[in-house]
């Protein structure tokens, strides 16, 4: 992160990346709500309008934009210079805006014409990390710019003449004391913090020094006024100092301690936290009253295990390295065209079905993330080339290794078979190429390039040839018993990120980072014919089967299909929000499959030219599958970091889970490539908003209670239920007192007291509407020092392996059951006492299961532990799950079920009424993983991540009926 900006209204905060993106995102939940895309360098400056309906963007591609923060639309762009913009700066009043950059102008702009109205001198040194920086005053009259050489001029707005030089450095001449400048609020005095110079405040009346806050400081970032004008914060690359405006006193500094520089500090509206804009691509929420991290705004790419591939993007030495490896990020479509393979999950290769995204094989054996891979022709053997410099081949039905050649010290950049898959092409950054046996992995070529590594390397139709694409913008073909190199393909001016060959082997398509595709004549060497569009990189490209077509993708994230012939661009399909990386075809040619950097794989039903699916993946183990229409599945993990957005509403996808949680629809809805009626989500918030919530406390009767205020606001999809949690507990209601409101905009509170315990106490609220749309639950905590009772752990273990039918006895069930009993018995020193409660075999029965947990709802207090531990069979039909109780004789009968067993949700009812606010779920039984997620989904997001957290789910059915 580069920039950081708070909205005026503080709900908001806008950033800018080297990403060449900038994002909006919601400070109260930290979400994403929209990328603004349209840069093509690193977004390095921002500002919201005073009514926070716009935001503008500076940019290293000379350009300014301005953008409908509300839509996310461009509504205007100049290039006011011919270097790179520096800063942007909006007027409070809205009638200008003024950019600046390394041509050594500012220049103010009239808000929206465009019109030139006036341009400053701007000195500033391009080759400092810093650059020049502008600031207007809270009242319009003062334009400030800071520049090199510790100089600031502040400019009086109403004429446009030079007010004041302020000038203070310890150098007489000093390039890179680049100058940071910041009015306070009340627009009286300006902060002049300067790299290698001084932090202090200047008066605007006079123009002299009034306060010295530190007489030189190092790498500087910032310096910025809090809301009141009461503090600044002096940011450095490493540190944030806070002092008292007027005394000049320091309050305190501020270390995150972590590896990455900040960029850039400012305060939040309340001034009660620092929003830290830092190299590692995060925002750290900083709060100031404790000194401690309060959140971050951060993407789930950082949430990834990176496999071992840590070079840094922002260090000189692994800039190159890492850039290149971060769009090495194929997927692969096996042969039957019904599953995905990719790399880069930590260190193993995934391969999953793509009608429900679920894994179905994963490959484990390089020590760093595979970079690049390559099916065979049958798809029966995977090669793959890893970060740790390893080539490994594999056989992919058994996941298991055929061999391993540790052939390179850096990281393989490309491996590919032969025309008949009996030799292996490599490179790496190493420089060299290398040529191995398939069936030994014996190597028998080497070649060290004088040209560069080569990014790519493919071998010609008749495996004669070797044709490398080498860095930094090299095309070539090399002899290979020679290794003389006899044709270069001159024309590209970047590096070279695709070689594909005609299937007759006469030309090559190849696409470059110089955002040009080209056709090439591998006879003479000469381009065909040049196809231009992209605006920035091209990283992926296909022909299509008749190669009459070619699409391409890269960073400016739309995908282009071109007509070979015409050179034309003749459709265009637009919805990535980082930059393609892959790009794949399905055998009938119906359907495109994208991938992009940030773990999105997109599915386009080539006949209506629309997205209709899309996965995600997190990491090793977190994903999710959902359509456009908002219907969705995935792990409970990856489901926090998606959400949906409508308007500058962000809504979690567990507000929506009742109706579109959805496993069984998402295969119907792939093979009918969303040509179908479902309705969407959309639709519901527009029909049948979710409704407001709000939770406060005030002290209760005495000091070991708090009564809880509940603020339910009907928004026009009514109101249907409320749920009160304590620390993750689900708290009954008083149906007698509980009023919700009748109508649209109507609110009702509700009243609840609590026993509290010691310690944290967090109180959480809910509600959802008439459709079980949720809304976004609130918390609020209360602290008690109160000194609670010791606890006790009361365990209920049921343990089954008798059944009335013989032909559903089971092993183990019961000696499970038994030995966790007597394990926590023994290891239960943690309690003021154990109470065991067991039910076995023919004694556990629906009735008694349920009578037991109706007795210990009238002893279980909040502060004691529950245990609940099953063994036994289990039953998942029509998306609903059953305990099978001794007495249950037929496991899949859903009207026998409904009689004999106990469904997930009677159980969860009975759960909610035992009062104690810890309380552990353990199930062995068949298809347990799916009774964890119906007793967790079921409730609201509390009880969502305890289940997560806490249930342990095995499968041990001794074969039986699984």
């Amino acid at each position: 992160m580069l920039a950081v900006a708070v909205s005026p209204d503080s709900n908001y905060v806008a950033t800018g990346s080297r990403d060449k993106s900038a994002k909006l995102w919601e400070l109260s939940t930290g979400r994403e709500v929209r990328s603004f895309l349209g840069h093509q360098f690193s977004v390095n400056s921002l500002d919201f309008s005073s009514d926070g309906k716009y935001l503008i963007t500076g940019n290293g591609d000379q350009t300014a934009k301005i953008w409908e923060v509300a839509t996310g639309k461009e509504i205007l762009s100049i290039h006011p210079d011919q270097e790179r913009l520096t800063d942007v700066v909006f007027d409070p009043k809205g009638k200008y805006f003024v950019t600046v950059g390394f041509g050594r102008k500012a220049v103010v702009w009239e808000f929206p014409s465009k019109k030139k109205l006036k341009e400053f001198p701007a000195d500033g040194y391009a080759g400092s990390s810093g650059g020049i920086n502008l600031a207007i005053s809270a009242n319009s009259e003062w334009l400030a710019i800071g520049e090199d050489n510790s100089v600031a001029h502040v400019y009086k707005t109403t004429t446009w003449e030079k007010a004041f030089k302020l000038n203070f450095s310890e150098y007489s001449s000093c390039g890179g004391c680049y100058t940071d400048v910041n009015f306070s609020p009340d627009s009286r005095p300006l902060l002049k913090t300067t790299n290698r110079g001084e932090a202090a405040l200047y008066d605007l009346k006079t123009g002299n020094l009034v306060k010295r806050y530190r007489k030189k400081v190092e790498d500087v970032s910032s310096g910025v006024f809090s809301g009141d004008g009461k503090q600044v914060a002096i940011c450095t690359k490493k540190e944030v100092t806070l002092y008292k405006t007027q005394s000049g006193d320091s309050i305190k500094s501020i270390n995150p301690k972590i590896e990455a520089e900040i960029n850039q500090a400012v305060f939040s509206a309340n001034g009660k936290q620092l929003l830290l804009a830092c190299d590692n691509n995060i925002v750290l929420i900083w709060d100031i009253a404790t000194n401690k991290k309060a959140g971050e705004l951060t993407g789930f790419l950082n949430q990834r295990d990176k496999g071992g591939i840590t070079y840094d993007p922002n260090s000189y030495w692994d800039s190159h390295i890492a850039k290149y490896l971060r769009f090495k990020n194929d997927i692969l479509l096996s042969r039957d065209n019904k599953t995905l393979l990719k790399g880069k999950f930590g260190s193993k290769v995934k391969q999953w079905d793509i009608a429900t995204g679920k894994t179905e094989m994963e490959y484990v054996g390089h020590e760093k993330a595979a970079v690049c891979y390559q099916y065979s022709g049958d798809s029966k053997k995977l090669l793959t080339g890893g970060g740790d410099g390893k080539i490994i081949l594999w056989n992919v039905e058994k996941g298991d290794t055929i061999f391993t050649i540790p052939s390179y010290r850096e990281p393989v950049f490309d491996v590919s078979f032969n025309s008949d898959e009996t030799q292996i092409l490599s490179s790496s950054w190493d420089g060299s190429i290398k040529i191995h046996d398939a069936a030994s992995g014996k190597r028998l070529v080497y070649h060290e390039s004088k040209n560069g590594a080569a990014y790519i390397s493919r071998f010609s139709r008749n495996d004669l040839y070797i044709i490398t694409a080498d860095l930094p913008a090299g095309l070539r073909m090399m002899e290979i018993d020679t290794q003389t190199t006899i044709r270069e393909f001159i024309g590209h001016t970047a590096t070279v990120s695709v070689i594909q060959l005609t299937q007759d082997g006469k030309k090559i398509l190849s696409a470059s980072w110089d955002g040009s595709l080209r056709l090439w004549d591998i006879s003479t060497g000469l381009a065909d014919r040049k196809y231009l569009g992209h605006v920035g990189e091209i990283y992926s490209a296909i022909f299509s089967k008749d190669e009459r077509t070619i699409y391409s993708a890269g960073a400016d994230r739309i995908i282009r299909k071109w007509d070979v012939s015409t050179g034309k661009v003749i459709a265009k399909f637009m919805g990535h929000q980082s930059e393609v990386s892959s790009l794949q075809l399905t055998n009938d040619e119906k359907m495109l499959i994208s991938h992009s950097v940030d773990g999105a794989t997109k599915f386009w039903n080539l006949s209506t030219g629309m997205e209709f699916f899309e996965h995600i993946h997190f990491g090793e183990k977190e994903w999710m599958v959902k359509n456009p229409k908002g219907y969705f599945n995935g792990t409970q993990e990856a489901r926090q970091y998606i959400h949906f957005v409508d308007g500058l509403k962000t809504y979690s996808v567990d507000q929506f889970f009742n109706e579109f949680y959805r496993p069984d629809l998402l295969p119907k809805i792939f093979q009918s490539r969303g040509e179908d009626n479902y309705k969407d989500i959309q639709g519901k918030l527009n029909t049948t908003p979710p409704p407001s919530i709000r939770v406060a406390t005030v002290p209760g009767g005495d000091a070991t209670q708090a009564e809880v205020l509940i603020k339910m606001t009907d928004m026009g999809g009514g109101i249907e239920a409320v749920k009160l949690f304590h620390n993750g507990k689900d708290i009954p209601l008083d149906k007698q007192t509980l009023k919700l409101p009748t109508r649209k905009g109507e609110s009702t509170t509700y009243r609840h007291t609590i026993n509290l315990i010691g310690g944290t106490n967090t109180i959480t609220a809910s509600a959802s509407n008439k459709d079980k749309i949720e809304s976004d639950p609130h918390s609020v905590e209360v602290v008690s020092d109160r000194a609670g009772k010791s606890s006790i752990c009361y365990i209920l273990s049921v343990g089954i392996n008798q059944y009335k039918n013989p032909k559903m006895t089971l092993n183990y069930a019961r000696p499970d059951a038994e030995s966790f009993g007597k394990a926590v018995d023994e290891k239960g020193s943690l309690f003021k006492n154990i109470e065991l409660h067991s039910l076995y075999d023919s004694d556990a029965s629906k009735v008694n299961i349920l009578k037991k947990l109706e007795e210990l709802s009238a002893k279980v207090h909040q502060e004691d532990v529950f245990i609940f531990y099953y063994a036994g069979h289990g039953s998942m039909v029509d998306n609903q799950f059953f305990f099978i109780p001794t007495e249950s004789s037929r496991l899949y009968d859903l009207s026998s079920l409904q009689k004999d067993a106990i469904e997930a949700s009677v159980l969860q009812d009975k759960l909610k009424n035992i009062k104690a606010l810890k309380q552990l779920i353990i199930m062995d039984a068949c298809q347990s993983g799916a009774s964890v997620e119906l007793l967790a989904t079921r409730g609201a997001a509390e009880e969502k991540s305890d289940c997560a957290a806490f249930a342990q789910c095995w499968h041990s059915c001794d074969g039986l009926g699984w």
